[in-house]
């Protein structure tokens, strides 16, 4: 049970590496940086809704 929530949480991460290049996040202030991390997480969720929805 445990290793199948973790595989879907290790996914999620896994595929946003691979997408970005690496999860080292440059910038300068926090509010810069949430702001990035926010729109890296909505790219993300707007592609996974396009794979689920065309199926």
């Amino acid at each position: 049970i445990r290793s199948k929530t973790r595989s879907r949480v290790e996914h999620v991460f896994g595929v946003m590496a691979m997408r970005t290049g690496s999860t080292l996040m440059r910038g300068i202030g926090i509010i810069r940086l949430k702001a990035k991390i926010g729109l890296r997480n909505m790219a993300y969720n707007l592609s996974r809704f396009a794979l689920l929805a065309t199926t």
